[in-house]
């Protein structure tokens, strides 16, 4: 089980880093957009403002030859710790298996069907992401879609681990791993309420004030 903060902020990254229990980070084109229009130059100082775990990072371009040129230029600054993060489509999963036999590892992103998990598995992925909140407001439902790439990736005895994102609640983050994700990704704020609870802070109260009297 593995928690990622869902972020391209360094500020986050900072934070994430001191809380204890966040093991790398994921970005996409879109977070970056609000912090940088130089991605890779940007992704050194995440690197360096999260100094442990893997850290997602998704190519800015969509062709085949962009998607190549950028994913190898950010896994070589940190061969250990980048993941190539591509969307699901038939290039980048082509690009994925070239990727993978050098030796950079991929994750595929926005995965909704089990097909797609079946590529990841066959390409070498080491995970699959599936956005939870954004499936919740189609008809498939976030939580239907985790059960399906579960049970194929159980079918095949894969290492292909599930990666759950579009998180943006406690409550889904823990209904995501119940249905069979091994692992999430959530902005921020969300981390950092997964602690809390109304019971468990009117303990606290009732223990201060105990105390005090």
């Amino acid at each position: 089980m593995a928690v990622l903060l869902d972020s391209a902020s360094v500020d986050d990254a900072a934070v994430a880093a001191e809380l204890g229990f966040v093991h790398g980070m994921t970005t996409n084109p879109a977070l970056m957009a609000g912090e940088t229009k130089e991605p890779l130059a940007h992704l050194e100082r995440l690197l360096t403002a999260f100094p442990g775990g893997p850290i997602c990072y998704q190519p800015t371009r969509t062709s085949y030859a962009e998607m190549n040129d950028e994913a190898r230029a950010a896994a070589a600054l940190a061969p250990d710790r980048v993941v190539a993060k591509l969307p699901a489509t038939l290039d980048a999963i082509k690009l994925a298996a070239a990727l993978t036999d050098d030796g950079i590892r991929c994750a595929l992103t926005a995965v909704y069907s089990p097909a797609q998990a079946l590529l990841a598995h066959e390409v070498g992925c080491i995970w699959i992401i599936p956005y939870v909140d954004r499936a919740a407001r189609h008809s498939d439902g976030g939580l239907a879609v985790v059960d399906s790439l579960a049970a194929i990736l159980a079918r095949l005895q894969s290492s292909t681990r599930i990666l759950a994102a579009s998180l943006k609640s406690s409550p889904q983050v823990v209904a995501s791993i119940l249905h069979g994700a091994h692992d999430i990704t959530a902005p921020l704020e969300v981390l950092r309420g997964l602690p809390a609870h109304p019971l468990t802070e009117s303990a606290v109260r009732e223990f201060a004030a105990r105390w005090e009297s």
